[in-house]
């Protein structure tokens, strides 16, 4: 069984729109699935290249989102979204002793510039629950725009044990 051609108004390089539409409806890589999405993602082309396009936006609106999530992660502030409250240095900066001085006579160091407060909403209000939201909602029309079915509880990080 060979895997049909992928229309040529889905983007193969630098993203592959079909591997990461099997990604997000947490389909198992298999020559059955690539061959079932192909066919899907060539008619939803045929029948309109609008539709190409509006998933394309959406796939884009989900990579961006995933990649500033994860640079937030490495530097270090991703967790401030998700506090209720969070009292603290400053995050990102550095303060130089400078920055400390508060009279030019005296020498006194303004040590509030040290801390910050941040006040938010409940946990839906949180960064990371608003951001989870738009990226199932974007994901989720995605499927409803090709018409498929994604694998019940795919990106929770579980899997199903089959057997045969």
């Amino acid at each position: 069984m060979t895997i049909p051609v992928l229309n040529s108004l889905w983007r193969i390089t630098p993203r592959d729109d079909r591997e990461l539409i099997r990604s997000y409806a947490g389909w198992p890589l298999s020559v059955t699935n690539l061959t079932e999405l192909t066919t899907i993602l060539n008619r939803v082309a045929i029948t309109s290249t609008a539709a190409v396009t509006q998933v394309q936006q959406w796939i884009d609106e989900v990579e961006n989102l995933e990649a500033d999530y994860a640079e937030k992660v490495e530097i270090g502030t991703a967790h401030l979204g998700n506090a209720a409250s969070y009292e603290g240095p400053t995050p990102g900066e550095t303060l130089s002793r400078d920055d400390l001085k508060k009279k030019a006579d005296v020498l006194e160091w303004d040590t509030s510039l040290l801390r910050v407060k941040y006040e938010s909403g409940g946990a839906g209000g949180t960064a990371g629950a608003v951001l989870g939201g738009r990226m199932a909602d974007l994901k989720g029309r995605i499927f409803q725009t090709l018409g498929i079915q994604p694998v019940s509880g795919s990106g929770s990080g579980m899997a199903t044990l089959v057997r045969s």
